[in-house]
C-alpha cells in the first residue's frame, strides 16, 4: 500500500508532466483515503481545476481549502459562487447546507436542505438533517412533518420509522409512535411510558439477554428498571439500575431513576443526593447545588455531600463557603485532601499559624529576619565605601 509521501510524489510528478487529470485523481485519492484535510492536496486540487478552467469545481475546491483552515465564512462564500454556476447541483447544495449548520446559521441550513429535497426528494440524509435542525430550533411539529415526508419516500426504511417514532414519543403521542416503531427496545420504552406494563413485560420476556451487546444490555437494564418502577417493585428496580451502571459509567439517567425511586420510598436524603448527581452530569450546576444543599439539610455528616458542596461552591467562586465545607470534611475523619486544601487556603490568606496547624511548612521568621538584616548590612557596607 502506498504511503502518503509516495502518493504526493506521484501526484507532483504527474503535475510536472502536465498530466493534470491523472494528478487530480491521485490528490483526490489522498483526500478520500489518507487525509481529508491535507492542505497540500486540497490546494493542488484547487490549482488543477483553475488550470482546467473548471470554475464550478475550482470554487468547491477552494471551499475545501478554507474548511481545512477553519475559515467557514470563506468556505460558504466559495460554495455560493459554485452554486451560481450550477443552481441544481445537489452536492454543492448539501455542502452549503452543512456549512451553514456548522456556522450555527440554522434557518439558512434548513432552507438549503429543503431546496435539496425540492431538487431530489430521494436525498435521504436531508430528512435526518432537517429533523435534527428543527429539533435544535425547538420545532417538533416541523420535525414530525419532515419525518413523515421522508417515510412517504422511503416507506420501508426502519431508520426513518424509528426517527418518526422517537418524535411522536417526545410529543407524547404514544399511539402514533407504536404504529411506526421498528426498534424493539424503543417499542418497549414507548409501552412503558404509556403505562402498558403487561405488554412491555411480554416484549421484555422475549429478549435473550445473553445475545445482547453491551449497549443493548444497558437499554434492557434501564427498561427493566422502569417496568419494576411502574409496578412499584422499587427494591428490584434499584438492583436493575445497579446492573445498568456496572455495564458502563453511571450517567444522568441512572441517577434520575434512583431519585424517582427514592422519592416513592419517601427517602428524602437519597432522592436529593441522586438528583444532585443527575443535574451535575447534565452540567446544571445551580440545580445540583440546590439538591446537594437539600441533602445536607437531611444529613449533615455525609462525606460525599460535603465534598460535592465544597467543590460546587468553589466552582461558583464562593471560596469561603467552600472552605467551610472542606473544614466539615476534615472534621469528620481528618481527610488528607481536605487538610491540604485548608493548609493552602490559610497560607494564601496570610494566616501562617493556622496553615502550620494543618501541616504547611513555613520558613521560620528568625531565618527571614537574619536574611533581611544581612541584606541591610550589605547595603550599608556598599554606601560606606569611599
Amino acid at each position: 500500500m502506498p504511503t502518503l509521501e509516495t502518493l504526493h510524489q506521484k501526484a507532483a510528478a504527474l503535475y510536472e508532466e502536465r498530466k493534470l487529470q491523472e494528478a487530480l485523481k491521485v490528490y483526490e485519492e489522498i483526500i478520500a483515503t489518507m487525509c481529508p484535510y491535507d492542505e497540500v492536496a486540497l490546494s493542488c486540487i484547487m490549482d488543477i481545476y483553475l488550470e482546467l478552467d473548471d470554475k464550478f469545481n475550482y470554487y468547491l475546491a477552494r471551499a475545501n481549502v478554507n474548511i481545512a483552515q477553519n475559515k467557514v465564512e470563506y468556505a460558504i462564500n466559495d460554495t455560493k459562487k459554485a452554486l451560481e454556476l450550477d443552481l441544481d447541483n445537489i452536492d454543492a447544495r448539501r455542502k452549503l447546507a452543512r456549512l451553514y449548520k456548522v456556522d450555527n446559521k440554522i434557518l439558512k441550513a434548513i432552507d438549503e436542505f429543503l431546496k435539496m429535497l425540492e431538487l431530489s426528494p430521494k436525498e435521504i440524509d436531508a430528512y435526518f438533517e432537517l429533523v435534527d435542525l428543527y429539533m435544535k430550533e425547538g420545532s417538533i411539529d416541523s420535525a414530525i412533518s419532515i419525518a413523515k415526508r421522508g417515510l412517504e419516500e422511503f416507506k420501508d426504511n426502519p431508520d426513518i420509522k424509528n426517527m418518526l417514532a422517537q418524535l411522536y414519543f417526545k410529543n407524547n403521542d404514544f399511539k402514533s409512535a407504536l404504529e411506526v416503531v421498528e426498534d424493539y427496545m424503543l417499542r418497549i420504552k414507548i409501552l412503558l411510558q404509556d403505562e402498558q406494563n403487561e405488554k412491555a413485560q411480554e416484549e421484555l420476556s422475549k429478549i435473550n439477554y445473553n445475545l445482547l451487546n453491551d449497549v443493548q444490555k444497558k437499554s434492557y437494564a434501564i427498561l427493566k428498571a422502569q417496568y419494576l418502577y411502574n409496578t412499584k417493585d422499587f427494591e428490584n428496580a434499584l438492583k436493575e439500575i445497579d446492573n445498568y451502571s456496572k455495564i458502563g459509567a453511571p450517567d444522568a439517567l441512572s441517577f434520575q431513576m434512583r431519585a424517582l425511586i427514592y422519592e416513592e420510598l419517601n427517602d428524602e436524603f437519597n432522592a436529593h443526593l441522586n438528583w444532585g448527581f443527575c443535574y451535575k452530569l447534565q452540567n446544571k450546576l445551580d440545580d445540583a447545588l440546590v439538591e446537594f444543599d437539600n441533602a445536607y439539610r437531611e444529613n449533615q455528616n455525609n462525606k460525599t455531600v460535603l465534598i460535592e458542596l465544597a467543590n460546587l461552591y468553589q466552582e461558583n467562586k464562593e471560596k469561603y463557603v467552600s472552605i467551610e465545607f472542606w473544614q466539615k470534611v476534615y472534621d469528620l475523619d481528618k481527610d488528607e485532601l481536605a487538610r491540604e486544601i485548608l493548609a493552602e487556603f490559610y497560607y494564601s490568606e496570610g494566616n501562617f499559624d493556622k496553615a502550620q496547624e494543618y501541616g504547611k511548612v513555613i520558613e521560620k521568621k528568625e531565618e527571614k529576619q537574619e536574611n533581611y538584616e544581612g541584606f541591610i548590612d550589605k547595603i550599608m557596607n556598599f554606601f560606606s565605601k569611599k
